[in-house]
C-alpha cells in the first residue's frame, strides 16, 4: 500500500536577474524538502518584454522531487526573491521506459486477385443491332 507522503517529481523553471538566482534556487528547494535530480546550465537570454527594467536575464531549471504539502512553502520562498524574476512548477509529463515493446512483424496485405477485364471489341452499328435483338428475343 502506498504512503500519502512519497515525494512526487516536478519541474521548476525560472527567469532570474543574474547567477546567483540559480544557486539561491537550488538552496531553497533543499531547504523546503526537496530532493534535485537534476539541474540545466543557465542561458543568458533576452527577454521578449522589460522585467524590473532588465532586458536580459538568466534562465534555468531544475527536475526534483517533493512532498505535495511542501509546494506552497516552497512558492511562498520564491515570491519573496528579488533575485527570482518568474518561475513556474509544473508536474512533468509520464517517462515513458526505455524497453521498447515488441510488436508482432506485421505481415504484407494479402492482394486480391486480380480479374481480367476483356476489353469490348469494337462492334459496327449493324452487329450491335443484331446481338441487342437476339437478346430481346
Amino acid at each position: 500500500m502506498e504512503e500519502f507522503n512519497d515525494k512526487k517529481p516536478y519541474e521548476i523553471s525560472f527567469v532570474s536577474a543574474d547567477e546567483e538566482g540559480a544557486k539561491r534556487m537550488g538552496e531553497s528547494l533543499k531547504r523546503a524538502g526537496g530532493e534535485i535530480i537534476f539541474e540545466s546550465p543557465l542561458l543568458r537570454i533576452p527577454l521578449a518584454y522589460p522585467i524590473e527594467k532588465r532586458e536580459e536575464a538568466f534562465f534555468g531549471y531544475f527536475h526534483f522531487n517533493i512532498l505535495p504539502s511542501e509546494m506552497a512553502g516552497l512558492e511562498k520562498q520564491l515570491r519573496v526573491q528579488p533575485i527570482v524574476l518568474r518561475f513556474l512548477i509544473i508536474t512533468p509529463p509520464l517517462m515513458k521506459s526505455k524497453e521498447k515493446h515488441q510488436y508482432p512483424a506485421r505481415r504484407k496485405p494479402s492482394v486480391a486477385p486480380t480479374i481480367e477485364k476483356k476489353q469490348p471489341s469494337h462492334l459496327s452499328n449493324e452487329a450491335l443491332e443484331k446481338q441487342l435483338k437476339e437478346i430481346l428475343q
